[in-house]
């Protein structure tokens, strides 16, 4: 059967390759559709395709590119109708982001078939503001979903790898204060993070930043990614939880624990780590298995078709 034709505008092909989640989701719609790419400098100066001419049109832009940028993609779209995937929906929302409002000036100027949004509270937050938003999971490919070494032969304890924002580093104070430090490493390319997910026996981390939006105090509701490419690479993670768990289908993984409370961490270490080492594997191999069946990036493409009549 021949697949149906999808221009994809990009801010530019550099970054689709350098971004993991970007080069994640280009592939797997390669997979299912006959895909061009369009940069915004293409879009800008040499503006060669018909938009017209392609079953459907996406865009991948970051938010800021496109709301900066709107007028020049509105004149190139014309009419046609598009698909825009956002990982980033608070921007449009928090009270000090220079983008605020974004989503409003974007569905106005544009004939917006759907906002694909990765984070399912805030897609009913958009959605109950009249945007046309539809909630679809950011993944892991199959072929990263491995489970790795056995637990007891991971190095790292209690491991993170990312920047130590401040409500991290108190978090990170506290625990250690309790008796357990959390090894840190510093940022790396994509392939070696997940390398040294391989490396950690449990990840541990918080979002609990919440952000202002018209003057009140909202949860993140968000990067609830970061658990489950966690637990697809056989690794056991503990964090905040927040009410999108159930959204990335958290209970369905089982080395995923959620606190309500820092001083609720200590029993589910000691949890962890008095499990017998079959059934530590079998919750491993359990969360990977998932992950690699569930292959979270098809709802992009379930979507896309589901708002395309």
């Amino acid at each position: 059967m021949k697949k149906k034709t999808l221009l994809m505008l990009v801010d530019d092909r550099r970054y689709i390759r350098a971004n993991c989640y970007q080069r994640q989701l280009a592939e797997v719609l390669e997979s299912e559709y006959d895909v061009r790419m369009i940069s915004l400098r293409e879009i800008k100066y040499l503006p060669w395709a018909n938009p017209k001419k392609y079953d459907r049109v996406l865009s991948v832009l970051r938010l800021r590119t496109l709301n900066d940028n709107l007028d020049v993609v509105a004149r190139f779209l014309k009419d046609t109708r598009l698909h825009i995937y956002e990982q980033d929906i608070w921007y449009s929302y928090m009270d000090d982001s220079p983008w605020k409002g974004a989503y409003g000036r974007i569905h106005s100027r544009l004939n917006v078939a759907s906002f694909l949004v990765t984070t399912k509270w805030w897609t009913d937050f958009a959605a109950q503001r009249g945007i046309p938003a539809q909630f679809v999971r950011m993944g892991m490919l199959p072929r990263y979903c491995e489970m790795g070494p056995a637990w007891e032969d991971r190095p790292i304890p209690l491991g993170f790898q990312g920047t130590v924002h401040p409500h991290r580093k108190a978090f990170y104070d506290a625990l250690e204060g309790m008796g357990f430090p959390v090894d840190v490493l510093k940022s790396v390319p994509y392939e070696g993070y997940l390398e040294n997910l391989h490396k950690m026996r449990i990840y541990i981390h918080t979002e609990e930043a919440p952000w202002r939006v018209n003057g009140q105090i909202i949860p993140r509701n968000a990067l609830w990614i970061k658990d489950t490419e966690v637990a697809a690479r056989g690794t056991f993670a503990i964090r905040d939880y927040e009410e999108e768990s159930k959204a990335y289908g958290i209970s369905e993984l089982p080395t995923i624990y959620t606190y309500r409370k820092v001083s609720d961490i200590p029993s589910m270490i000691d949890e962890i780590n008095h499990m017998s080492p079959k059934a530590r594997a079998e919750r491993m191999r359990a969360s990977v298995e998932t992950m690699r069946k569930r292959n979270d990036w098809m709802t992009v493409v379930r979507a896309i078709e589901a708002t395309s009549a």
